[in-house]
């Protein structure tokens, strides 16, 4: 073991609650129970356990207990596995199917210890439809961002690595102390029900005064792992910056200066039968575990919806339907009844296209506005002398300019929409189950909104799928023109419950399926390679290496915050937009 060996104790048992020997000070160097190293610099230092006689550090032994071998009423400092309640199952298998239950219910589970686990697969949430185990080795790393920095020492960190399949239990390595390249060589398995599940791999600092630092993090996919053999090589490490917000995709992040580990991967213990089945009939998503109570995630995007469906839609609609009705232009409603009675007298049957038209009429109106916006706005203005009329009409263009702006920034960030700070400790102390379903109604109160601003962006020719919008709806006007109703009716139904049906999954699984049974080599999207590249090495590597190069040495260093974040470097042509502005 890395950092010192230790010496056997007794085991603690139902009859003997009291330790029988202490271990002996010199006889290791790190925590016997989280493999911390203990030192003056780590500002660590060894504490034993009254019933187990470890030696461990402060934060593994923050209990009190009573220990009448010792005193019969003063409480003993007792190590984490020791503690009474909750008792700590012994077997992995019981400490492995506990902490299901809790991911399970979505409360937080404590990672199990790769090397208590004795090569035994973490079972999934869904055990019924497991068709594989993924075993993973987790080898080494080469290249991490230094967390730790002291006058006295080189800048380094104490790593430890935290895997994951989906949403499933956590299991953590060892920690090895002092150094940005650890070597780990930890092999753990894991039991796979669903195609669309990730490897999530995080790598952290620990640290002792202060919370652990994230140091970087990958996803491999596993919907498209061969069964041929196993692949090693090294897979980049993303910042800790670049972790996804929800509905992002953190592959799009470049996969540079955070450090690269070295990986085995292998599929085995394969059920073709139910793997087979994972594929045409796949399990439904598993949903995220539900965001922090923040009244500001419903009000903003419940605020932004009422926008978009009542002062944007409804209200426009109703209003224009009721200047109609009640006469309010004499000369339109008189040209709305005559067309009316013409409509309902010759044109009953091309009613069903009148819809699609309708909007294809809309849309194009607001693309010829926006054309003709943009051609006044490039139209060359005339020199004009700062009388008081022209600094007079600066003055309102430039404050329609910016409610324009306004509108737009408010457009673009709709969800920024805050309470006032009373109203936000006043929702604090709601009841648990009203908090409860505020944070079952964000992500749903998101994605609605995010849908609807989406739509309404089509429909005014603000997005680039508006072109194609506008094609399906003319497509649909020539299908009502030219189809009976009756089959119009039964070709939309038909469309719309096929699309909904599994059939369209189990056919693109069936596909899916026989490429991968051609497939030999590993996935593209991996980007593992059989060598270290450079460019996945951190700064902070190559400045203890003595390794940086013209380039790196060149180029402008991140902002160091606290917990391993770092700030993006600015570009000099953006740095002096931003200075100019």
């Amino acid at each position: 073991m890395a950092g010192g060996s230790f010496h056997e104790i007794p085991r603690r048992t139902s009859e003997s609650s009291t330790c029988t020997e202490w271990v002996n000070d010199s006889a290791t160097d790190v925590c016997m129970n989280c493999h911390a190293r203990f030192g003056v610099m780590q500002l660590r230092r060894k504490h034993h356990c009254r019933r187990c006689g470890k030696v461990v550090c402060s934060t593994c032994s923050r209990s009190r207990e009573l220990v009448l071998e010792y005193h019969p009423a003063k409480p003993q400092r007792v190590c984490n596995s020791c503690v009474a309640a909750p008792p700590i199952a012994e077997n992995p298998e019981e400490a492995a199917s506990a902490a299901l239950e809790a991911v399970k219910a979505g409360k937080h589970a404590k990672p199990l210890s790769a090397a208590s686990l004795c090569g035994m697969p973490v079972p999934s949430c869904d055990e019924h439809r497991e068709f594989a185990t993924l075993q993973v080795r987790v080898i080494e790393a080469k290249g991490l961002l230094a967390a730790d920095f002291n006058l006295v020492s080189k800048k380094s960190s104490d790593p430890y690595c935290l895997l994951r399949v989906g949403h499933g239990v956590q299991v953590r390595t060892c920690t090895v102390g002092a150094t940005l390249e650890p070597r780990w060589d930890v092999t753990t398995a894991f039991r796979v029900s669903r195609l669309d599940s990730f490897l999530h791999l995080e790598v952290w600092d620990e640290d002792t005064a202060t919370r652990d630092d994230a140091l970087g993090f990958l996803d491999l996919s596993l919907a498209k792992v061969p069964l041929s053999r196993p692949f090693r090589g090294w897979v980049p490490l993303r910042p800790p910056e670049a972790q996804p917000l929800p509905g992002e995709d953190a592959r799009k992040t470049p996969a540079t200066g955070a450090g690269a580990v070295l990986l085995e991967v292998q599929m085995l213990d394969v059920k073709p039968v139910r793997r087979f089945q994972a594929f045409v009939s796949p399990l439904p998503p598993v949903p995220p575990p539900l965001p922090h109570f923040d009244i500001d995630a419903v009000y903003g995007p419940a605020m932004h919806l009422v926008d978009l469906i009542w002062s944007r839609f409804l209200s426009p609609i109703l209003f224009w339907i009721l200047d109609l009705i009640f006469w309010a232009s004499p000369t339109r409603t008189l040209f709305a009844l005559i067309l009316w009675n013409v409509g309902a007298k010759y044109c009953l049957e091309h009613y069903p296209a009148f819809f699609p038209l309708g909007l294809l009429c809309f849309m194009l109106r607001h693309y010829f506005h926006e054309k003709e916006e943009a051609v006044r706005a490039k139209r060359p203005t005339l020199v004009r002398k700062r009388t008081a009329p022209a600094i007079l009409e600066e003055s309102q263009a430039g404050s329609e300019h910016g409610a324009l702006s306004r509108q737009d920034s408010r457009h673009a960030d709709y969800d920024e929409a805050q309470l006032g700070s009373a109203v936000q400790s006043l929702c604090f102390v709601l009841p648990g189950s009203v908090k409860d379903l505020c944070r079952g109604l964000q992500p749903l109160l998101r994605t609605a909104a995010d849908g609807v601003q989406t739509i309404h962006d089509i429909f005014v020719w603000d997005h680039d799928a508006s072109p194609f919008a506008a094609i399906a709806l003319l497509l649909w006007a020539v299908l009502a023109e030219v189809l009976r109703f009756d089959l119009y009716l039964m070709l939309i139904g038909s469309s719309i419950l096929l699309a909904c049906s599994p059939l369209l999954p189990a056919v693109s699984g069936f596909s899916a399926y026989l490429s991968l049974l051609r497939a030999k080599t590993q996935p593209e999207e991996w980007g593992m390679r059989s060598e270290c590249a450079e460019e996945w090495l951190s700064k902070d590597y190559l400045d203890v290496k003595g390794l940086a190069s013209a380039s790196t040495s060149g180029s402008p260093s991140r902002q160091r915050l606290r917990h391993g974040k770092t700030m993006p470097v600015l570009s000099p042509s953006k740095a002096a937009e931003r200075s100019a502005h």
